[in-house]
């Protein structure tokens, strides 16, 4: 998991307590015309539902593998910039004179390596 912590609940429902009365209004206002109007309403095919609900699963899956790629991709080179930045204090460490070490410690440290 990429959090260390847990979100609040309250965050949670403070981001969507503007959305739940719409949802609720249109929920129950369709459950109350399709009870009152059932013999007015014509008879949808199972296919319909089936076909549309393949074709957002398609979708959302090419959605969330392009996402998975952009964040491996962010992955890769936050770990190529951590390793390039090691490998630096190392050759800083490694070819100047033991004069200029503290710099170097002080290089490291805003580098988070000490």
């Amino acid at each position: 998991m990429l959090l260390n912590k847990t979100i609040p609940l309250s965050y949670i429902l403070g981001k969507i307590r503007n959305e739940v009365p719409y949802v609720l209004v249109i929920g129950f206002l369709v459950n109350f015309l399709t009870g009152h109007f059932r013999n007015l309403i014509p008879q949808m095919p199972i296919a319909i539902p089936t076909f549309t609900g393949t074709a957002i699963s398609v979708i959302l899956s090419f959605k969330i593998n392009q996402s998975y790629d952009r964040w491996w991709e962010a992955r890769k080179i936050w770990g190529m910039i951590v390793n390039d930045s090691r490998t630096f204090v190392l050759q800083l460490q490694s070819f100047i004179s033991k004069d200029k070490q503290k710099q170097i410690k002080e290089i490291a440290e805003s580098a988070g390596y000490v």
